[in-house]
């Protein structure tokens, strides 16, 4: 008899603490190009785009405060503000670029392995983080921050349905039972 085993597969998941994610940012910081890698990775939970949208910016996407780009997996047209951290940081960063030069000349792999990296650095568990991890860590945040609203989240995200919006967020039993249990009526 021959058996079958299949893994399981675990795709990314957002970061939920905020004091790991200031571990993720104080590991970039520490890193010889760290200025860069620090503000990839709050342009990346600032506009929850995806790895292929942030890598494919040039400067002139980039226009007083507003991130205009083309998305590659829908191609829809989107507009996205930078808070003021983030528009600071990038217009210091993008001051002396040509209009043509990508904002951030990295590959992809070359991302995952730098997130990966930090990950480990700053004591978390890395197996299940991935360039895709800021996009959800940022939709996270985003959800908790709106008052629980799923409809904004899923227009962030440009998703089609709730159902989608809620399983991306890895909103599971688990998490709803855990609410159950706190919620007190008298």
């Amino acid at each position: 008899m021959q058996v079958l085993v299949v893994k399981a597969f675990m795709a990314s998941v957002p970061i939920k603490s905020q004091r790991e994610i200031n571990g993720i940012f104080e590991a970039l910081a520490s890193k010889r190009k760290g200025e860069i890698y620090t503000l990839y990775f709050e342009f990346a939970l600032s506009t929850a785009l995806r790895v292929s949208d942030i890598l494919s910016l040039r400067k002139k996407n980039i226009n007083n405060g507003y991130v205009h780009v083309r998305t590659m997996k829908t191609g829809l047209e989107r507009v996205i503000v930078l808070n003021e951290s983030c528009r600071n940081s990038m217009e210091s960063y993008l001051e002396n670029k040509k209009e043509e030069d990508l904002i951030f000349p990295f590959k992809r792999q070359w991302v995952h392995k730098l997130l990966k990296w930090a990950a480990d650095y700053s004591g978390l568990n890395s197996k299940h983080i991935s360039c895709h991890t800021t996009r959800k860590t940022a939709a996270w945040r985003f959800y908790i921050d709106s008052n629980h609203d799923i409809m904004k989240t899923m227009y962030l995200l440009g998703h089609r349905s709730p159902k989608e919006t809620r399983f991306y967020l890895g909103i599971n039993d688990e998490e709803v039972n855990h609410q159950l249990i706190n919620t007190t009526w008298r």
